[in-house]
């Protein structure tokens, strides 16, 4: 339905429900409106777009005045120009004339508005807010600049729903403040940035080492950090470097926002650090070589190693990168030993949903979020791992009123939002999950009609709960049996649309995460939710291409697609590639690890994968690493397992290529070269095909199916053997954006929703589960605490990136150990001194952080590796014997101060 009305005399149509001032931007006329930006709601504080419109009285702010059918409105006229500079001549004397000034190429919205309107001197008495906060390490505010617009305050409060700001004060004291008036950095402000991208006085400036460079151009891509996929612009200068990052208001899967890594953190891109040409190890020392003869070297041993083979792709590389080098491995390294990170985060979740439901994707949309009566948000720190989408969450609940349930051990941001906060012992997730189920079925809260209809195996499920009632596992898990039975009715029955189940890495990365992931699984199939808007189950995806990496074939039971290795599939691809291909399941990542370690893995290549920072007790790791006789790795940075390699490559960042990133709602998006390669470094997808080529002269093999002119052609061959994606193309990506798989054909539009009417298995599976034993590795008198990780907000996973990242290192330099107050009281620890933990694998040296976050008995150590401290040094190297996922979440460790005397234990 639209709307249609005259603007200075010129006829528009305009959607129904658009303002004025949407009406006058489009009919191409420009009216001021300095505190309405174009991606957020109307504040309606600057007056500045006021407009006459005929027969009514008076003149009216546009941005908040509905336009309707037969509206004749005047932009200009010697009245309301009058008014207007008058307007612009008051909000001048709010600011220094001479800061606005020097925000030359940030955002001139004022200073364009004063001369376009001819106010070259305030009429008024100036009062501009002489404050200056500088805390941040990613932007500095100069409330000198400051016009009281209320856009960023907007932004933080209303866009990303946090609320470190707010206008404080009245009158003349009015003024943008954090809390108590602190520094922002403070505050509960997450540097996110929003507040930056919106101000049109420069008021919030982005920091800057040197003065401002003017932006040559804007190229659009993805991010490189977490699953979510936000849309990001990159701004490049005139020398090729990047300079800033704009959020992309039209991508569905950010609509506008980014977070701090988003936003701040691509400059790992220009580090002295970045590899720049090959290296060759000579005489025990890595050193620089050709390209042709680092290729020549790195052919040759893969081909004499050809039978004790395997590889670790790329969840940060696109989906071509990943294609190529599967291809590669499976048809001239004749293995399918090719996996990657997925193996340790959500190895678990794939494997349980393929057995139950034959998906292991996502399968809802993130708007399914928003429209969620009820989020149940089970073992993720939602807020630091992907924070737009926690920002998406808390605006269900601020504007919609949905019930949020969280299921941690860790008391997180998201705890300060929820109706129920469910805190389970460490390692008994199995019995929790089982219990919330048994009181589904105990209240008769469960979907009969889902259930017979498009399940099996349920009476048998149903019997496997006899011992799980809330009343029985509450001593067990810890969380009390009326406060199990709430969160199963709200779950069940949310108070309007339906429930999204969001699990992380807090319940796959146990030896029990597959177990942990059927029961999740069995809860959604019991109650319905699934296949219907605002339903879903979401295994919330780590890296920027993790579900791009797997759609690739980067797995070891999988081509791409995600199709089963299996007699007809190996045929398919074996008659598309002219070759013989191997039907037996190769290595997973962490066996890989355990080959070695005994001598029965010889060669590995390694592209974009750091296992001796990923993987589990480091040391173990390091050992196997050693015995392998040959190793080749490919990188943007030298990591600790390039560090050993025999060969080093040199590739490109994301904002040096061309391709695409599969995000956690399987949409599929392009990413694009905004900069020339950084040296002498490549692609992976041309490094790999170069390889290949030269693996296949050696075996006396034609090696045309390497010869690829760009990633595009890539994709085309993977969307010509993967169903999902047969309809998708980066033409049509360019045209269209993100499209989300299934996409079987070109006119098709993408699935934002799966299972509406049936599962690919026919229909979905119930899975019995029992709890085991609590711990892979239980506290003792020597080692009296529990050991929990994950990732933190200023850093992703190991910090490979975000270290060499300065604002992001400067708020988070050092690896903090959080530790209940009262432990560490016992304990002797000063809240920020020092701290040693020790397991029965390693140490690591960290800070404490002192907290009620974690329980008694409890600590918490992020992944990332700070001052040559990590987690991984402790964690325990024990599977889960079904995904092969290790321990990383329970582990037995103590605490001392460095250089006290340790008691005996």
């Amino acid at each position: 339905m639209t709307v249609s009305l005259t603007i200075d005399g010129t006829s528009v149509d305009v959607a129904d429900r658009s303002s004025v001032l949407d009406a006058v931007l489009a009919a191409g006329r420009h009216v001021p409106h300095l505190c309405k930006d174009k991606d957020q709601s109307p504040i309606g504080s600057c007056r500045t777009c006021m407009v006459a419109i005929e027969g009514v009285r008076g003149l009216r702010a546009s941005c908040h005045t509905p336009a309707t059918t037969g509206m004749a409105v005047s932009t200009s006229g010697e009245a309301l120009d009058r008014v207007r500079r008058t307007v612009l001549e008051l909000t001048a004397s709010m600011v220094d004339g001479e800061v606005v000034s020097t925000r030359e190429g940030v955002s001139g919205e004022l200073r364009g508005e004063l001369e376009r309107y001819h106010v070259r001197a305030n009429r008024y008495d100036p009062h501009p807010r002489p404050h200056v906060d500088t805390s941040s390490p990613f932007f500095d505010t100069d409330l000198s600049a400051c016009i009281l617009c209320g856009r960023c305050v907007n932004a933080c409060q209303d866009v990303q729903h946090i609320g470190a700001i707010a206008i404080a004060g009245s009158g003349r004291d009015a003024r943008i403040a954090s809390f108590m008036d602190g520094p922002i950095a403070e505050s509960i402000c997450t540097s996110c940035g929003q507040c930056v991208s919106v101000c049109p006085t420069g008021a919030i400036l982005p920091k800057r080492v040197e003065s401002i460079p003017l932006v040559a151009k804007e190229v659009a891509s993805t991010c490189p950090y977490c699953g979510v996929g936000c849309g990001i612009a990159l701004q490049v200068d005139a020398n090729d470097r990047l300079i800033g990052v704009l959020d992309q208001p039209a991508n569905p899967s950010s609509n506008g926002m980014l977070c701090v890594k988003g936003r701040f953190g691509t400059s790992f891109v220009h580090h002295a650090d970045r590899l720049t040409q090959p290296l060759i190890r000579r005489d025990g020392k890595l050193q620089p070589a050709s390209w042709d003869e680092a290729l020549d070297l790195v052919a040759a041993k893969l081909v004499e190693h050809r039978d004790s083979f395997a590889a670790l792709a790329s969840a940060k590389g696109t989906n071509e990168d990943g294609y190529v080098f599967q291809k590669f491995v499976r048809l001239l390294m004749g293995t399918n030993s090719i996996d990657h990170c997925s193996r340790l985060c959500h190895g678990p979740s794939v494997k349980a949903m393929l057995l139950q439901i034959g998906s292991g994707a996502t399968s809802n949309s993130y708007e399914d979020y928003e429209n969620a009566g009820c989020l149940m948000v089970v073992g993720s720190d939602t807020s630091s791992n992907h924070p737009v989408i926690a920002s998406r969450l808390r605006r269900a609940i601020d504007t919609r009123g949905t019930k949020l349930i969280v299921v941690n051990p860790t008391r997180i941001d998201l705890c300060d939002y929820t109706d129920m906060w469910l805190r389970p012992n460490p390692g008994t997730d199995v019995a929790l999950f089982n219990s919330l189920a048994r009181a589904v079925l105990d209240e008769g809260l469960e979907d009969d009609a889902f259930i017979d209809g498009r399940t099996e195996g349920f009476d048998e499920w149903r019997a496997s709960l006899a011992a799980y009632a809330p009343e029985e596992t509450a001593r067990l898990t810890g969380v009390p049996a009326e406060l199990v039975r709430r969160a199963a009715r709200t779950y069940a029955r949310p108070p309007f649309s339906g429930s999204c189940l969001l699990w992380g890495m807090g319940v796959t990365q146990h030896t029990c995460g597959t177990d942990n992931a059927h029961a999740l699984v069995n809860l959604a199939l019991a109650t319905g939710q699934v296949g219907k808007p605002g339903s879903g189950i979401s295994p919330l995806r780590g890296q920027n291409n993790v579900q791009g990496c797997g759609d690739a074939g980067c797995l070891p039971d999988q081509l791409p697609g995600l199709q089963g290795i299996g007699a007809e599939v190996v045929r398919k691809f074996a008659d598309a590639w002219g070759g013989e291909l191997s039907a037996a399941p190769g290595l997973t990542a962490t066996e890989m690890i355990e080959e070695a370690a005994v001598g029965r893995l010889d060669c590995m290549y390694v592209v974009g994968e750091n296992p001796l920072l990923s993987e589990p007790h480091l040391a173990h790791a390091e050992e196997a690493i050693d015995r392998l006789k040959f190793l080749v790795v490919q990188e943007i940075f030298m990591t600790e397992t390039a560090e050993r390699a025999d060969v080093v490559l040199p590739s490109t960042s994301f904002a040096e290529k061309e391709g695409t990133f599969t995000n956690s709602e399987r949409r599929v998006q392009r990413v694009r070269q905004a900069i020339p390669p950084v040296g002498d470094s490549r692609p992976d997808w041309a490094i790999v095909c170069d390889v290949a080529q030269r693996v296949a002269r050696l075996l006396g093999r034609p090696a045309h199916g390497f010869d690829f002119e760009s990633p595009a052609a890539i994709f085309d061959e993977l969307a010509a053997l993967a169903p999902s994606m047969s309809g998708i193309s980066h033409a049509r990506l360019d045209h269209e954006g993100g499209i989300q798989w299934p996409c079987p054909t070109p006119d098709h539009p993408g699935t934002p929703r799966l299972f509406a009417g049936t599962f690919p298995l026919g229909r979905g599976r119930f899975v019995p589960v029992t709890q085991g034993p609590p711990a892979a590795e239980l506290p003792s008198r020597r080692f009296p605490y529990i050991l929990n990780t994950g990732r933190v907000l200023y850093h992703w996973h190991g910090g490979t990136m975000t270290r060499r990242v300065r604002g992001l290192l400067e708020r988070s330099p050092t690896v903090r150990v959080a530790i209940h107050p009262l432990d560490a009281e016992a304990e002797g620890l000063a809240n920020g001194g020092e701290v040693t933990v020790t397991s029965r694998r390693g140490e690591l040296h960290g800070e404490v952080f002192a907290t009620e976050a974690v329980r008694r008995k409890e600590i918490f150590v992020p992944f990332v590796k700070l001052a040559d401290s990590a987690a991984n040094f402790l964690t325990n190297a024990v599977y889960d014997p079904k995904s092969k996922i290790p321990e990383f979440k329970v582990c037995a460790v103590r605490i001392d101060r460095p250089g006290a005397e340790r008691k005996p234990r």
